[in-house]
């Protein structure tokens, strides 16, 4: 049971590079081997984690109660699922299994690299292929943009798996032995900080400089640093090499896909003006999952703003969550972000802060819970790093070393 759970959390660490079809397909099985091992061995239901890690889509269904547009609040809820669906499969499994998976946690995080290096090489190569790559960072992140494709994801949530893709190289540089599988991995990372040069996203960007900093702090080791600089220093570069880079280096708050005569910095204020305009009406309890988009669209049109005729949303995480949900939603959002990272501070796991971290700051200039590709690996780092301790990450390793090397000392050296 413990080689079935594993091999099934692989595969859902794998599922960036899969079509939509294939990752329903994935999670379905993972949620049914968790059921399975729940009914085999029957632990105790984790009840505290489940209801405080799925707070955010119980309040969306109480707001399904006073939503009159239900077409598009269901479409909503169905988007968001994975709020639910893996506090739901984590509260299931057994802790012997679930330690016995994050004793492994490297697997995991090495899938997940490996998938998101695999993603950005097989795009980029395609677009060379088939269109002018003579302006490969402006050009490529409007073709993602602009594509329908179940294969293609959109710039922002590719900018954002290449930045957690990143971290994670950092956590794993932490324990390997550079002149191992240290430099494969610097090498790794290298070619996925060209993937966030390429696509230039600045609040992914930001966000990443910002907890990389924090976690080389903490880490504070020379082949760590080495690979910080060389990041910084590539960035650096890039704006020399090629300026276009600047050109699709995203504002904040940018709304795409426009047609209308303003300006960015316009539709910006227009966005925000009309955010402010029904902040003031939510109340405690919000328009409601359904009702809080027609809101928005109600107050373009009154301001004569050609964004009512799209679906323009209001680049903020925690101003849709107020808007949708009210007083009461933010207070419950910041109190499961909170639950999570008192949570993590206890555990002494610097991965799981960064992370954390890195999607509550890159939630101020985008909607990311409300997109299937961010929501998604949000809900699965957040639920199954919760469980990371000093403990289980670090079993395995002090199994393959030997007890009186002082390397082995220095290198299991706690998170």
């Amino acid at each position: 049971m413990k080689c079935i759970f594993h091999v099934s959390l692989l595969a859902l660490f794998i599922t960036p590079v899969l079509p939509q079809p294939l990752k329903i397909a994935v999670i379905s099985v993972f949620v049914i081997v968790c059921l399975f091992a729940f009914l085999k061995f029957k632990p105790a239901f984790k009840w505290q984690f489940f209801v405080l890690n799925a707070s955010l889509y119980i309040v969306y269904l109480i707001s399904l109660s006073y939503s009159s547009n239900l077409n598009y609040a269901l479409s909503k809820l169905e988007v968001s699922a994975s709020l639910i669906v893996f506090p739901f499969a984590f509260a299931l499994i057994p802790v012997d299994i679930l330690n016995h998976s994050l004793e492994r946690v490297r697997h995991l995080f090495a899938a997940y690299i490996v998938s998101i290096l695999v993603l950005n090489i097989s795009l980029i190569v395609y677009y060379l292929f088939h269109f002018d790559g003579s302006v490969l960072s402006a050009e490529f992140s409007n073709y993602l943009n602009n594509f329908n494709s179940n294969y293609i994801v959109h710039p922002l949530y590719l900018s954002m798996h290449n930045a957690v893709a990143l971290l994670l190289v950092i956590y794993l540089l932490r324990t390997e032995r550079f002149m191992k599988s240290g430099i494969a991995l610097f090498l790794v990372g290298c070619c996925l900080a060209v993937g966030l040069i390429v696509l230039m996203k600045k609040g992914p960007v930001f966000a990443f400089f910002i907890v990389a900093t924090f976690l080389c702090l903490k880490y504070n080791l020379k082949r760590i640093w080495a690979f910080y600089f060389v990041l910084v220093a590539s960035f650096g570069l890039s704006f020399a090499v090629m300026p276009q880079t600047l050109e699709s280096f995203n504002e904040l708050l940018k709304v795409e896909k426009v047609e209308t005569d303003k300006n960015s910095s316009q539709i910006q204020v227009s966005v925000l003006q009309c955010v402010r305009e029904n902040v003031d009406k939510t109340g405690f309890w919000g328009f409601g999952i359904g009702d809080a988009h027609d809101a928005q669209i109600a107050c373009y049109r009154v301001m004569g703003s050609d964004l009512a005729k799209g679906s323009y949303n209001t680049h903020n995480q925690y101003l849709s969550i107020l808007l949708m949900t009210g007083f009461f939603g933010l207070f419950i959002f910041i109190l499961f972000l909170a639950y999570n990272i008192n949570n993590t501070i206890k555990s002494g796991v610097f991965i799981t802060i960064a992370i954390i971290l890195f999607y509550a700051l890159v939630m101020f200039s985008e909607n990311i819970l409300e997109r299937q590709e961010g929501v998604l690996y949000f809900s699965i780092l957040l639920n199954l790093l919760f469980f990371l301790n000093k403990s289980n990450q670090q079993k395995v390793k002090i199994k393959k070393k030997p007890k009186d090397s002082l390397t082995a000392i220095i290198d299991n050296r706690p998170d």
